[in-house]
């Protein structure tokens, strides 16, 4: 990897960081919001969480296929802008639903930007490099992810509301002019590129990727709409709100720091295993995880428990990112708008189902039944695609 394509690589890991911090800096204040403000059912804490993929879901493939047409640079910072504007509006917020507006317009965000940096990574890397590339994208994933929470939380009750969602707004501007100025589009043309061309093998690894992800992404997509209440009222009840509020971000922050610390050394460990292997590898961790929590009695159990969700997230994600992506060499942005479809598919109808199911029987018992789902969903792939 030549040093031109590793600055590119890592502009596209501080953009990555950047939308991601936007993401999960709302986790915190949503359980104050929930718990506190507007004392909502775990159903509209689910709604607001989940407006964020009903706007992204439908326009992952329309914004790969336009980045395939157009160029990435104009819709990761189009997606870059978006998250911006979300960011200065989210402190105005007077009723549940206006939450639910501002994360439709983050999501929007989301749709058009990470078909196409992740488009933009296939441009530049082989398949000799295109794991490492990957994993260095990842690790400004996870660290926007890790950081949102803990950040989030520390500023929002030390100082205001508007303090973390100003800096999320700072970050995607930064991340705008880093692009703009030193990321120019391939010198191939991405117009002049064939149409979308998958073999069988490709088809296989494309659908095995979205099945995985569509899942595995379910764990987190339940962490914060269900598990921060469930955390904040069963099992943090004798401490104050501030007090809760920062150890649930705490907890998040410590699974999604897993997340990213451990990215380089499953890079390395994806060469040996295979990108589905490692993918299997994380969807079990993440169910060992989910099974865990419905025994936890304890908020320190929590960061024992975040540690191995986050270890399997870390694996599943670059397992199945890297996969999809070598599935073919033509039409990258349809194809990474295919795999963000079904990651913003889970990411939102997961969590929505999750808090009506948690209405019904409990988080508890969510956690148990989820958890036997991915150990159910890893024999499966298990048996059927070798």
């Amino acid at each position: 990897m030549d040093d031109r394509v590793r600055r590119v690589i890592i502009i596209t890991a501080i953009c990555a960081f950047s939308a991601q911090f936007g993401v999960t800096v709302i986790a915190t204040p949503l359980a104050w919001w929930v718990v506190e403000k507007f004392e909502t059912s775990w159903f509209v804490s689910a709604l607001i969480f989940s407006a964020f993929t009903i706007a992204s879901t439908p326009l992952e493939i329309p914004g790969g296929v336009l980045s395939d047409k157009i160029g990435r640079r104009p819709l990761i910072v189009a997606g870059l802008a978006l998250y911006a504007i979300a960011s200065v509006l989210f402190p105005f917020a007077r009723e549940a639903y206006d939450l639910v507006f501002m994360r439709l317009l983050q999501g929007a965000g989301a749709g058009i930007f990470f078909p196409a940096i992740t488009a933009l990574i296939t441009d530049r890397t082989g398949y000799e490099n295109r794991g490492h590339a990957m994993s260095i994208y990842n690790i400004g994933v996870g660290a926007g992810l890790a950081l949102g929470p803990a950040v989030g939380g520390a500023l929002f009750t030390r100082y205001s509301i508007f303090t973390p969602f100003y800096l999320c707004a700072g970050f995607a501007l930064v991340s705008m002019i880093l692009v703009l100025l030193l990321v120019p589009e391939p010198e191939h043309n991405v117009r002049d590129m064939p149409a979308l061309q998958i073999t069988d093998p490709g088809r296989t690894a494309l659908r095995v990727s979205c099945i995985i992800i569509f899942f595995g992404i379910g764990v987190a997509a339940i962490m914060t709409p269900v598990f921060a209440p469930f955390a904040a009222k069963e099992l943090m009840s004798t401490l104050s709100l501030p007090e809760r509020l920062e150890i649930i971000g705490y907890v998040l922050s410590t699974m999604l720091a897993v997340f990213t610390v451990l990215q380089i050394l499953l890079g390395k460990l994806m060469k040996y295993t295979g990108e589905f292997n490692l993918s299997l590898l994380g969807l079990l961790l993440c169910g060992t995880g989910m099974l865990a929590l419905y025994f936890a009695t304890a908020p320190v159990e929590l960061f024992m428990i975040s540690a191995v969700l986050g270890a399997g997230l870390g694996a599943l994600s670059l397992g199945t990112l890297t996969l999809a992506s070598k599935s073919t060499e033509t039409g990258r942005g349809r194809v990474m708008g295919t795999y963000y479809t079904m990651f913003y598919a889970g990411l939102g109808a997961i969590p929505l189902l999750s808090g009506w199911l948690s209405d019904i029987s409990g988080p508890r018992n969510l956690f148990l039944g989820y958890a036997m789902l991915l150990f159910i969903l890893c024999i499966c792939l298990w048996v059927f695609t070798e």
